[in-house]
């Protein structure tokens, strides 16, 4: 779970909200056992012959004499025999240190009399349970002594059934005081019938308990879910950053639709979890903790018997989280594999038709989603296991703890009502525990979600020197010092011993077989690639020593494949620059003959192209590509056969432009066209990841047998 508890430190900026979300569970815990509370006063009016009253009664008299007390009733037998009411107090349970035991009150006797004052008791004074219980509770105040009347039922001779006993009430509880305080300001009802008002007064209370609960549940729920959302936001932004300094080789090892995934599904996930985290796992295990309480009161010792299953829970809990999160992390890996199947797909879909690949993609993809299926079957099982088996292991320690409960009913020992309550106060105990039984699993889910994120935004980004130097505006030369270069998890270098010095304002052609190593040489001039070995140099700087963002601003790149955003033609052209001035933006169109077709656009160059710039034609697109460089203004060109998709019209009239436009500054062009290199002040052949010749057109087709064959095969033939 540690990459899990690292995400959140993201939600740090809104502790506030978690804090107060914290607060609004501590209502919603109290407002919850509240209501739980409300069961018992419930059952004593509905059920209890004594009701509310009586239940207040005999809790106060418990706690003034810290002894276990229970009304009985007694047989008619018994009551002509030994002339006792038809109701008493039993005494179930002495205390250990309570007035009770003080006074030598024994378990299992009656209380049949109670005077106000220490004296002698007669028939004449014993009352009903009822009564007693009344005086007990409200008349004797604590600490002053008072006569009680006992009456031993297994005493063996008649004469010896009755004893008076002195006794001192303690100060009660203060729960108890406050039962008390509540039945002495209730009219008490004398008959079942009057009992029914009062039960009204208690739903209005539970039903205004119900209502503050759930709207306090709504504002606790919208401020975790809002600073888990902006959490995710900041966790993206973070990772975008990251993103856009990573090495270009990584994206060509590691893919593009992996990275979107992670942004995408991953992120998603891990929200999920952290929502719940302080969602469920904050308010259900304080609905637990306030069910728990009330389960206490009215029964610590069966309470803990169908807790027994705590533990068991825990362990089974724990493996089966083990589990979710192996196969929650094949499952994110399948998404990451299936989005990459469908950008290929999608975005090729006329070489797919052209083809008539469609059966063969529909297999792949079918693959694919069937792998992804398996790690989500996996999760299903996982998932639905859990449930399922915490809730068997409840109701297997609940109903331990049930059988007990109603032995003790059985028994005389415990009310029925209380029985009641006490049920379903482990009821609502059980249902928080079966719901977070999930929560473990999707902790472990967001856990296999947070390592995927973080394994990119721990990736090592292009090396920027911390206050590099600035790097002037190219002037003199640019030398290639024994350069080398590896491409990540590759043993054999790809380019290997590059010497090459280029004079300020030369133009240089780049030639070679595919995989020479053409496109990678160039890339490592704007550092998109970092060598392995070696220097390179532009006027005696070491380019790796100086600032990062310095070099690439002075150097314009035009590739094969035009990179064309989904923004109007005008963002595209301006790309890179601030504030471009509309008339800098129109002189870059017209010299790349851009302006020719945007004319003819309604919205003219405010049109936007679409993704990839779907609207325009390759030839189009290569054009706002070169008008992009144009505007730059930059001191050293890359063109990687920038030509290639223009028109044969529109080449002639961008070549007049280009020859201008190139004039005074240092241009890389890796050529395919004759014309290209026949432009060139000094051509570089390429073979292997080595420069095996530099010189002009002339000299090389007599001395190097390579470009010999490449004019042959290539040039002469595309021109």
């Amino acid at each position: 779970m540690k990459s899990f508890f690292r995400s959140l430190i993201y939600l740090k900026p809104y502790r506030k909200r978690l804090i107060l979300s914290a607060v609004f569970v501590v209502f919603i815990a109290t407002l919850w056992g509240g209501g739980l509370g409300m069961l018992l006063p419930g059952m004593k009016i509905l059920i209890a012959p004594e009701g509310l009253h009586g239940w207040a009664w005999n809790s106060l008299s418990e706690s003034k004499l810290n002894a276990k007390l229970v009304r009985r009733q007694v047989s008619p037998s018994m009551q002509k025999q030994y002339n006792l009411p038809a109701t008493v107090v039993q005494v179930v349970r002495v205390n250990k240190k309570g007035a009770a035991q003080d006074a030598g009150l024994n378990a299992n006797e009656w209380i049949v009399g109670v005077a106000t004052a220490t004296g002698t008791l007669a028939p004449a004074d014993y009352k009903p349970a009822e009564d007693m219980l009344r005086t007990l509770a409200v008349t004797i105040p604590p600490d002053q002594a008072t006569s009680l009347y006992i009456f031993n039922p297994e005493a063996v001779k008649p004469a010896n059934a009755f004893r008076p006993l002195s006794i001192t009430p303690a100060e009660p509880a203060t729960s108890a005081q406050l039962l008390g305080e509540i039945a002495t300001r209730i009219p008490e009802p004398q008959t079942r019938e009057e009992r029914f008002p009062l039960l009204v007064y208690l739903l209005v209370i539970v039903a205004a308990m119900t209502i503050l609960r759930n709207l306090l549940r709504f504002f606790q729920e919208y401020l975790v879910q809002t600073a888990v959302f902006q959490s995710m936001i900041d966790l993206r932004c973070d990772n975008y950053n990251v993103a856009l300094r990573l090495p270009v080789s990584f994206f060509a090892k590691e893919g593009v639709t992996d990275t979107m995934s992670r942004f995408v599904q991953d992120t998603s996930e891990l929200g999920r979890a952290q929502n719940t985290l302080f969602g469920k796992t904050l308010v259900e295990p304080a609905k637990m903790i306030a069910s728990v309480t009330m389960a206490l009161l009215i029964s610590w010792e069966l309470t803990l018997i169908a807790m027994v299953g705590g533990p068991v829970v825990f362990v089974l809990i724990r493996k089966f989280g083990k589990i979710m999160k192996r196969s929650s992390k094949r499952a994110l890996e399948s998404w990451s594999h299936m989005l990459a199947i469908l950008e290929e797909t999608l975005t090729g879909i006329r070489v797919v038709k052209a083809y008539t690949m469609e059966a063969a993609e529909r297999k792949r993809f079918f693959r694919v989603n069937r792998a992804l299926y398996k790690s989500q079957r996996r999760m299903a099982r996982t998932n639905s296991a859990t449930s399922p088996a915490v809730e068997a292991l409840g109701m297997l320690a609940g109903g331990g703890a049930a059988g007990g409960a109603g032995y003790l009913v059985f028994n005389g020992m415990m009310d029925p009502d209380m029985f009641l309550a006490w049920m379903a106060c482990l009821a609502a105990m059980f249902d928080p525990m079966r719901k977070l039984s999930k929560v473990a699993t999707r902790f472990q889910r967001g856990d296999a979600a947070a390592e995927r994120v973080f394994e990119l935004l721990d990736r090592e980004v292009e090396h920027r020197v911390p206050s590099a130097p600035m790097l002037p505006r190219h002037k003199t030369d640019i030398v290639f010092d024994n350069v080398e270069f590896t491409y990540p998890g590759v043993e054999a270098p790809m380019l290997k011993n590059i010497n090459l010095t280029v004079k300020a304002g030369q133009t240089i052609a780049v030639v070679g077989p595919n995989g020479s190593g053409k496109t990678t040489l160039m890339s490592l001039l704007p550092r998109l690639l970092d060598t392995s070995k070696g220097q390179i140099r532009i006027d005696g700087c070491d380019i790796a020593t100086h600032s990062l963002r310095a070099l690439r601003r002075q150097i314009a790149i035009v590739t094969q494949e035009s990179v064309i955003f989904n923004a109007t033609i005008a963002e595209n052209i301006s790309y890179g620059l601030r504030r471009p001035h509309p008339e800098q933006i129109l002189d870059a169109a017209q010299k790349a003959y851009v302006d020719d077709f945007v004319r003819e656009m309604p919205e003219a160059y405010e049109t936007e192209v679409g993704q990839h710039g779907a609207t325009l034609s390759g030839g189009q697109r290569q054009r706002i590509a070169i008008a992009r460089a144009i505007l730059r203004d930059p001191a050293i060109l890359i063109f990687d056969e920038a030509l290639s998709q223009i028109d044969a019209d529109s080449e002639q009239k961008i070549h007049a432009a280009m020859h201008e436009f190139i004039r005074g500054r240092t241009t890389f062009m890796i050529a395919h066209r004759f014309q290209t290199i026949l432009e060139a002040d000094a051509i570089v052949v390429m073979d292997a990841g080595r420069i095996i010749d530099v010189g002009p057109h002339a000299e090389l087709l007599e001395r190097c047998e390579l470009y010999r064959l490449l004019y042959q095969t290539q040039f002469r033939n595309h021109d």
